[in-house]
């Protein structure tokens, strides 16, 4: 498990903060007697020699009060500093914390097992478990039984973590199995996995998106990122996009509502990119379906030879649709009358839709949808099921967790109640995860931040 060595949770570990408590005031007392000592001494010699007063109490009294303000302090630096601050101390309570609270997560669940003999009642099985907290990433490993005894089917199945996530509001990152043991990687500190916008870099085949956390877009094709206005769906999508435009000159971009990506046809290098007309829209759509299908009789005639491969097996660029509030581009359109022109080319270019994400993977053609509220009407499940990393922003309704998340069994939680810009994501098979958006600086200016990406990967010859 690393470097830092883990703690063995044990029985005892459910009353851990007390009684280190309880000492810390006693090693106190102890301290404060030794340096009454000379005081006790002249009391004592004066009680032999018949000598009472009020005042001979006062090192006792002077005692109980220092130790009283101590165990304050103490109890004040556990429950209000420490939570706070992360320095040695803070971060010792804090490990503190979380022992006790796993250890009597195994009490209240009923985890272990007792057994009475002629000595009494004694601990007959406690689980093995081990933890690790790593203060620098917000993350605690823990390392699980799965060694034959009674309780390994629910250690297996995680339903000892599903009690974690919801006590400690940790959100389970990855699970390992390995001889013996499985062991389950948690953020207790989201926030400590939010990055800078600018410090987002692609790398070959993959952007990032938090730390620790990359899309691998040849593997984990097509995306879906939902959620209302204000919770962060917009700076996610100019941290993908950004990165793109490090990646490849062909990103196209559609903005139905003419929000701030439609606002992008106003940086010259992206001119004939950018689209938010209605006609615009369904010709744009069209277009990158043509010249996919174009790629494929190419690469078709290469595989004439014998040769095997994708499209980068073969040096050919990605190409990106960037397809924001899809909902209402569906919505505007599916209104129109039947006679009408725009119907027909609308309709063409939702068929094409379909084809590029059952298609594009092989032929490096990628869609990325953004839409506030997806559902069944506005999402087809042509496109739906294809869209292999989803983002949600915020707490998604049932309705809508069902859509995005149709798979997932793990509860969703706010993750904070005095910051925005989080959400949950899941790349391909992978469990529900919690993250957040990149965090934009006070002046952030959408155009000239597109600009420095595109001067990179010119600077690149790409």
């Amino acid at each position: 498990m690393g470097r830092i060595k883990p703690h063995v949770i044990k029985y005892n570990d459910q009353y851990l903060a007390k009684t280190l408590f309880k000492r810390a005031l006693l090693f106190f007392w102890f301290l404060v007697t030794n340096c009454f000592g000379f005081w006790y001494v002249n009391i004592f010699q004066a009680l032999m020699q018949g000598q009472y007063s009020w005042w001979y109490l006062s090192p006792l009294v002077l005692s109980i009060l220092l130790t009283g303000f101590v165990g304050w302090g103490v109890f004040w630096f556990y429950k209000s500093y420490a939570p706070e601050h992360s320095d040695f101390i803070s971060r010792y309570l804090k490990t503190v914390e979380l022992r006790q609270m796993i250890s009597l997560l195994i009490v209240s669940k009923g985890f272990f097992d007792i057994a009475n003999d002629d000595n009494g009642t004694f601990i007959a099985y406690f689980p093995k478990l081990k933890l690790k907290v790593l203060h620098k990433t917000g993350q605690l490993i823990l390392q699980e039984p799965v060694d034959g005894q009674k309780y390994m089917e629910s250690f297996s199945k995680n339903e000892f973590d599903n009690v974690v996530e919801i006590a400690l509001l940790a959100d389970r990152q990855t699970t390992e199995f390995s001889k013996n043991k499985m062991i389950s990687t948690f953020a207790f500190d989201p926030i400590k996995f939010r990055r800078q916008l600018k410090e987002l870099k692609p790398k070959k085949g993959l952007l990032q998106i938090s730390k620790g956390i990359d899309w691998k877009y040849d593997t984990f094709y097509n995306v879906l990122i939902s959620g209302n206005v204000g919770t962060g769906k917009s700076y996610t999508m100019f941290a993908i996009i950004g990165q793109l435009l490090q990646v490849t000159k062909f990103v196209y971009i559609i903005d139905p509502k003419r929000s701030d990506l439609a606002g992008l046809k106003h940086v010259p290098e992206l001119k004939n990119n950018v689209f938010s007309v209605a006609s615009e829209i369904n010709q744009a759509v069209i277009d990158f379906y043509t010249k996919m299908m174009a790629r494929a009789e190419k690469i078709e005639a290469i595989k004439v030879s014998g040769q095997v491969g994708t499209y980068k097996d073969f040096g050919f660029t990605p190409y990106f649709l960037v397809f924001d509030e899809f909902g209402a581009y569906y919505e505007m359109n599916d209104r129109l009358a039947y006679d009408d022109p725009t119907k027909a080319s609308y309709e063409t270019a939702m068929s094409n839709l379909r084809e590029i994400a059952m298609l594009g993977r092989e032929l490096g053609f990628y869609i990325l949808i953004g839409m506030q509220r997806p559902d069944a009407g506005t999402l087809p499940m042509a496109i739906r099921n294809q869209l292999n990393m989803r983002i949600n922003m915020g707490v998604p309704t049932p309705e809508i967790e069902k859509m995005v998340f149709p798979d997932n069994e793990k509860q969703l939680r706010p993750l904070s109640s005095h910051l925005k810009g989080w959400g949950f994501i899941k790349i391909g098979d992978s469990q529900v995860r919690s993250f957040f958006a990149p965090e934009v600086p006070k002046d952030f200016n959408l155009h000239e931040y597109m600009r420095e990406n595109i001067a990179i990967r010119e600077s690149q010859g790409k």
